[in-house]
């Protein structure tokens, strides 16, 4: 189980190359990507090391549309309702909110550990709906990433592009988001390419979405990703430090239900 990431104290210059695991944010529409460091907000993802594989096909396959998992992706969501960041009943009455970085390991093995019987026995089943909400901390690569993720939002695809993703995701010591590459997911998923494309360079589609979500992790003092506020009848509850399990998200569930 991974530890509580902790926040170090604020550095007095923001360093040339910004260190892997730091918080990323859009600076306004113009799209500035700038370490937050001054206010010693360096946010870490919640597992070390960059050893996460999800057995899927390398980053040139990815980029030429060449991806393992398409099918079982299409299973997993096949049915249920989505709609932008919803995925599941818009009547429910629990929320899973996650925020998480399509590049973060530990998002990587939440989603293929535990995401899936949360989809079989929460969601299908009408007991929660989930929103997904990108949560770029790990550099300009994951905001690019987040950015792809958004386009495909406005597709109703972005849980078959986040699953897809997490299944072929790469080492995440190299910067292997490039534009081949997001485009090579959106290809494999048959997504209107063009319409994802233009989404992508939009920014005021996809900066103000990021900075939201930036403004309540530091509200929350999330401590990395993946982070989860499950609300419900009964209140609510924040899950942030280890990587949730199934039985954890579960017990949430039903606390607030």
């Amino acid at each position: 189980m991974a530890d509580r990431a902790k926040t170090p104290p604020p550095a007095k210059k923001a360093p040339a190359k910004a260190p892997r695991r730091s918080l990323w944010m859009i600076g306004g529409i113009g799209a500035l990507v700038a370490i937050v460091v001054a206010g010693g907000l360096i946010y870490l993802s919640q597992r070390s090391g960059n050893d996460a594989s999800g057995g899927g096909s390398d980053a040139a396959q990815v980029a030429a549309g060449k991806l393992k998992g398409v099918d079982e992706v299409a299973k997993r969501f096949k049915g249920i309702p989505q709609d932008g960041a919803i995925l599941g009943d818009p009547n429910a009455t629990v929320t899973i909110t996650e925020f998480a970085d399509l590049r973060c390991p530990a998002c990587q093995k939440f989603e293929l550990d535990y995401f899936p019987a949360i989809v079989e026995k929460l969601i299908r089943t009408g007991k929660a709906k989930y929103e997904f909400q990108l949560w770029p901390i790990l550099g300009t690569d994951s905001v690019l990433a987040a950015e792809a993720g958004i386009a495909a939002r406005e597709q109703d695809m972005l849980y078959q592009y986040s699953d897809l993703w997490y299944i072929n995701q790469q080492d995440e010591s190299t910067d292997y988001a490039t534009d081949a590459y997001v485009d090579g997911v959106a290809k494999a998923l048959g997504l209107d390419l063009p319409a994802f494309q233009k989404a992508r360079q939009d920014e005021a589609l996809w900066s103000p979405a990021i900075q939201d979500v930036q403004v309540i992790a530091a509200q929350r003092s999330f401590g990395g990703t993946p982070s989860f506020i499950i609300t419900g009848p009964k209140g609510e509850k924040v899950l942030s430090g280890a990587i949730p399990t199934t039985e954890t998200i579960t017990k949430a569930v039903k606390e607030v239900s």
